[in-house]
């Protein structure tokens, strides 16, 4: 029987197994996906909020302001990207002047430091790209961008190196409530079936079933936190699927903003925003759209151009130098609009994470350090005498000095030889990335790691090489390496010969 179970290894579960990770506590994350981050902390803006935003008094507002503040040491110790760009919430009439000023008054309120108003002049000497429609906006020093994958891939590796066990692609089924703990039904899922079974893009069977038990469950699962807490309690609460649709554009264009700017809100969220990323990018986006299944992460034509007209109001100039769109999911009970945290009355030592739409991303560290101290405290855990609070991340080339590229080819040759040629990823990178102590399995999995395939190409002409070495690297056949999720496979198989191909009649050919 393990001290904690926690369910998903998003930013939420990768945050509490980090911190609990300092306690002598037996810990098993179990996630469905093949890699963390896959729900709705890959595909979110990356911000981290100042804090301004949230009602005075509520979860969000508390473990807001916590979270920003625990960012820059995390990313000191863990080696993830993270910079404090600030953020500026634009007022586009004068009409809209004093929602600025409330908002300010409620970050006051919620402990923020460093707010104030810029008015217009100032506000075009900061962003020279700004429409001349704005007229003042509200200053958020504390605000900040970060790699969200990469901070929950570091919090996840340091809690492996520290203990916790991980185990993907194994998705909870069932809870059941014991004497005193939980059983945990868990489905073990193919990250890539049989050749005969690759017909189309369904989930696979399942491979077989496992069962965990646990004193304590930490439910961090997301858009399905509402399923899992109503597996135990009859307190429900339901997530309603939504989605956030985003651009991204070129390198090219990453420095037309240095802040990340934000329009006045709406009853709808934080609206359409523009920032750079930590990566060199810029962002667009996003908007806020219902659907139907908790999984749908689908872009819509019709979605997309509306997040690129509504941009448009911040940057009327702004051009088509996207590579690429992309969306992710939200978390969010409508009925319950803050955080949804702490254990049913029903169910004692079931500590939910639900509801946990933005500021997620920020809170997640403050919620992650409460739960493990409240844990530790219940279940007389003594500090893990080997704990180590810093990670050191894997060499990457593309940020390398000319020295330090020269030495890691020197070392290893597979760091002279670039495979994705648009982001310049060597074979070195893409190898450490597999044997990390969360290995990658998928093309996407060292796709976030590395950048290979995320350039102007988007893996045209290096997802092939990509795959043989993870293939050589995980010792199985090409064809069986994913892209991603569970059914998203590259290869349907191996054909032979290209002369034996059958030959393929289109419409109307020969008449």
């Amino acid at each position: 029987m393990y001290d904690v179970a926690i369910v998903g290894a998003g930013i939420a579960g990768a945050s509490c197994a980090r911190e609990l990770s300092r306690y002598a506590l037996s810990v098993l994350v179990v996630e469905a996906g093949s890699d963390v981050a896959q729900g709705a902390t890959r595909a979110n803006s990356g911000i981290v909020h100042g804090g301004y935003d949230p009602v005075p008094g509520t979860l969000k507002a508390r473990y807001n302001v916590e979270g920003s503040h625990m960012y820059p040491q995390l990313a000191a110790e863990l080696g993830f990207s993270f910079k404090n760009n600030g953020s500026l919430v634009v007022a586009f009439s004068e009409s809209e002047r004093p929602h600025l000023e409330a908002l300010m008054e409620r970050g006051i309120a919620n402990g923020v430091s460093g707010l104030c108003i810029a008015e217009r002049d100032e506000l075009h000497v900061m962003e020279p790209n700004l429409s001349e429609a704005a007229v003042a906006a509200l200053v958020v020093p504390t605000g900040g961008i970060v790699n969200p994958y990469g901070a929950c891939l570091a919090l996840m590796e340091n809690a492996v190196e520290n203990g916790v066990e991980l185990q993907l692609l194994t998705r909870v089924a069932n809870i059941e409530k014991l004497d005193g703990a939980f059983r945990l039904t868990c489905e073990k899922l193919p990250l890539v079936p049989d050749a005969e079974h690759r017909t189309g893009m369904d989930a696979p069977t399942p491979e077989g079933t496992c069962s965990v038990e646990a004193r304590i469950v930490i439910n961090a699962a997301g858009a399905f936190s509402g399923v899992l807490n109503d597996m135990v309690s009859a307190e429900h609460f339901e997530i309603t699927p939504r989605i956030g649709e985003y651009h991204l554009m070129d390198t090219e264009f990453g420095g037309a903003f240095s802040h990340t700017v934000f329009q006045t809100p709406t009853a709808n969220g934080k609206g359409v925003l523009i920032t750079p990323t930590t990566g060199g990018n810029l962002l667009v986006g996003p908007d806020a759209i219902r659907r139907e299944r908790l999984d749908d992460t689908a872009t819509d034509t019709a979605g997309l151009e509306a997040v690129l007209a509504a941009a448009r109001k911040t940057w009327p100039d702004l051009p088509r130098g996207f590579i690429t769109n992309f969306a992710g999911t939200r978390s969010s009970c409508l009925e319950h609009p803050d955080f949804i945290l702490g254990e049913p009355s029903d169910a004692p030592g079931f500590f939910n994470i639900g509801g946990f739409d933005s500021p997620g991303l920020t809170a997640a560290p403050a919620v992650g350090r409460e739960y493990a101290r409240v844990i530790a405290e219940r279940l007389h855990a003594e500090p893990n005498p080997d704990f180590n609070p810093n990670r050191t991340p894997a060499p990457r080339f593309n940020r390398a000095d000319r020295a330090e590229q020269a030495r890691l080819a020197a070392e290893d040759p597979a760091f002279g030889h670039v495979v994705c040629r648009c982001e310049c990823v060597t074979e070195g990178d893409i190898v450490a990335a597999v044997h990390s102590p969360v290995p990658a399995l998928t093309a996407d999995a060292v796709k976030w790691r590395t950048r290979a395939g995320m350039g102007r190409c988007q893996g045209g002409f290096c997802l092939p090489q990509v795959a043989s070495i993870i293939a050589r690297e995980r010792g199985i056949d090409a064809t069986d390496v994913a892209k991603s999720a569970p059914g998203s496979w590259i290869a349907l198989g191996r054909r032979g010969c290209v002369a034996d191909l059958p030959h393929v009649v289109l419409p109307g050919e020969g008449e």
